[in-house]
């Protein structure tokens, strides 16, 4: 069964979606051979589309992407409130 998943993820602004974008990149690297998988930076956003013949696998990154996106957003604003 293929499997397509698309998330996109809305940034306060240009600059924290493009650092965003960033800390994710590096990890996308070792993508399984019947996977697809890429991100697009737009804006405030970033888009990411996985497809898998294995469902169990595109789920299993689309989780890692959230995690990821949530300590990313945890670290992001502990570092802006101790600006404040």
């Amino acid at each position: 069964m293929k499997t397509s998943l698309r998330l996109t993820l809305g940034c306060a602004g240009s600059d924290t979606a493009r650092k965003l974008a960033a800390v994710l990149g590096p990890d996308n690297r070792g993508v399984p051979g019947d996977q697809r998988f890429t991100m697009k930076l737009s804006g405030r956003e970033v888009s990411f589309e996985i497809g898998s013949d294995r469902p169990s696998s595109a789920f299993s990154s689309l989780d890692s992407v959230l995690c990821d996106a949530s300590l990313f957003q945890e670290v992001w604003l502990l570092s802006r409130a101790r600006k404040a």
